[in-house]
């Protein structure tokens, strides 16, 4: 697996550079941030429907579906103490030609997305605290 790092570049904005592609990462101005990307709470969610999306996508690619697009709508609901995720509401969209029975067999798919199995069952997080050069 490819390293990403996480590197400060003003205020709240972070860059999350892997494989030579960077993403800005930062919070909304009413959070504190400059509004220059996507927090990391919609990463998380973008994250998700992202993957959703790309292996949706190769099941209707490879069963023919074409007359419209893939596309995933996603909206957050945030839960206090402690500070989470409480629910993701995913709204997927399927090329018009998906037959109504094979609807049932997307969904499941969609559930079996790597994303969506480490959110039920979540990873081990090994956090070390490194003092950087002086």
């Amino acid at each position: 697996m490819d390293l990403i790092s996480v590197t400060h570049k003003a205020g709240l904005e972070f860059a999350i550079r892997v494989r030579g592609h960077e993403v800005t990462c930062d919070m909304a101005e009413k959070d504190g941030g400059r509004d220059g990307g996507p927090s990391p709470v919609e990463l998380l969610a973008g994250s998700l429907g992202a993957c959703i999306a790309m292996m949706v996508e190769r099941y209707c690619e490879n069963h023919g579906y074409a007359e419209g697009e893939v596309g995933v709508s996603l909206t957050l609901e945030l839960a206090d103490d402690p500070k989470r995720v409480r629910r993701i509401v995913v709204d997927l969209e399927v090329p018009k030609d998906v037959p109504e029975d094979r609807k049932e067999a997307i969904r499941r798919l969609a559930q079996r997305c790597p994303i969506q199995e480490t959110l039920q069952s979540p990873p081990d997080v090994d956090l070390d605290v490194i003092v950087g050069p002086g």
